[in-house]
């Protein structure tokens, strides 16, 4: 049986990765402001950004959808 081993810090500190807004459910960029322990602290002072004015909250590695290319 083979295995996928992922690197286990695959997003840093400075990345733009994608989630699911709590409030709406819309898809929206968020960068990783802090890594702490298993969490991010995320912010949505992204260009692209829709809900710039969101406050920054803390999510899990499950909550990211994916990454972006405008990282």
């Amino acid at each position: 049986m083979e295995y996928l081993l992922e690197w286990s810090n695959y997003y840093k500190v400075g990345d733009v990765v994608y989630i699911s807004y709590w409030y709406n459910g819309m898809i929206t960029p968020v960068r990783i402001k802090e890594i702490r322990g298993r969490k991010y602290l995320v912010d949505h002072r992204v260009d692209s950004s829709q809900i710039k004015n969101a406050p920054a909250e803390l999510i899990t590695r499950k909550d990211i959808i994916s990454a972006s290319p405008e990282a």
